[in-house]
């Protein structure tokens, strides 16, 4: 594997989200990765990939861990779109994982991140469990819908409030420096 040329992805993109791990593993990759983006000058955010066959306190602390000190310039996000159906299935275990990554992390901003469709399926329902569905509009959301020219937002969140919209997991690879041929794209919903 070559690698991410962080240098050649500052040339076309404002920003860069890497993955830190899922389940009870860390990215063998995610220090180099993290490292070089950071070297590159390029304003990182993370996300961690909630698997509900792990233990949400023991995910949170795992990716708190990654950081080693640096958690980056941008939000860090929780990534809700798995279907193991593990043990630890569901929006009230998001709970405990958003809240534990919050108590390690501070000041420093968490979101979500996740799909219009698997939003609606898996979150609190608006009519029967507002004051849960409620909780999650503390956190920006970063929403991923393709084949759209605007994002559908789910409650809790209003129609323009999305803070990240990946519109395509089809981008140019090896124009943003990555081997892979498609690659996932967004927007910010802000400037600099």
């Amino acid at each position: 594997l070559q690698g991410i040329n962080f240098v050649k992805m500052s040339q076309s993109a404002g920003y860069t989200i890497i993955r830190s791990g899922q389940n009870t593993w860390i990215d063998s990759d995610f220090r180099t990765n993290w490292n070089n983006a950071k070297t590159a000058g390029i304003p990182r955010g993370s996300y961690w990939f909630y698997d509900s066959r792990a233990e949400p306190k023991a995910q949170a602390d795992l990716w708190f861990s990654a950081f080693e000190g640096d958690l980056g310039e941008l939000p860090l996000f929780a990534d809700f779109e798995e279907s193991y159906g593990g043990a630890f299935t569901g929006w009230k275990h998001w709970k405990t994982f958003l809240d534990r990554i919050k108590s390690r992390v501070g000041s420093h901003e968490v979101g979500i991140y996740s799909a219009y469709y698997y939003w609606v399926r898996n979150a609190p329902n608006a009519n029967t469990n507002p004051q849960d569905l409620d909780y999650f509009h503390q956190y920006p959301f970063w929403v991923a819908n393709y084949g759209v020219t605007t994002p559908l937002v789910p409650k809790p969140w209003s129609a323009n409030e999305w803070t990240f919209w990946q519109f395509t997991d089809n981008g140019s690879g090896p124009l943003y420096g990555v081997e892979s041929p498609g690659i996932d794209l967004n927007y910010f919903n802000g400037d600099l």
